[in-house]
């Protein structure tokens, strides 16, 4: 399981030149399901993501997690985080789950989520969208479990 996750001040998602769902400050989570992910990669990329100290705290350093500021969160599925690129002119998604199976790890890994205090939008699996978002920092940080 992949997951590359952004601070940002806020973030919309737009399908069909219509606003879908959006966010205050908090994170973006782009989560890549891969064949091999089963619920217990699920629990633990929520987990490692959810206490992760990426937000600052009163002392504007990076020691505060999810956990302790309850930023908002939006969660979208991205299965080009699975892209090998290492050969040739085009990528390859073969690491990448079928998207059925894929739908449902999406669903476990935003159930996880929903569990907590924190505010959590996700938005539909597998449609094309426009995503705008400011980035703070910028900090983007890149996570993975198996």
């Amino acid at each position: 399981m992949l997951a590359t996750v952004q601070r940002v001040l806020s973030a919309e998602v737009s399908i069909n030149n219509q606003s879908h769902s959006s966010i205050n400050q908090g994170v973006v989570i782009f989560i890549c399901i891969e064949a091999s992910d089963s619920l217990k990669e699920v629990i633990k990329m929520k987990d490692k993501i959810f206490n992760f100290s990426i937000l600052e705290d009163d002392s504007s350093t990076m020691s505060a997690s999810l956990k302790n500021l309850k930023e908002d969160i939006m969660i979208i599925s991205q299965f080009t985080l699975a892209a090998i690129t290492s050969k040739g002119t085009k990528p390859s998604f073969h690491r990448s789950a079928k998207p059925e199976y894929a739908k449902l790890m999406y669903h476990a890994f935003v159930s996880e989520f929903k569990k907590e205090q924190n505010i959590v939008v996700d938005v539909v699996f597998g449609e094309h969208m426009d995503i705008t978002l400011t980035n703070k920092g910028p900090i983007t940080l890149n996570f993975e479990v198996n």
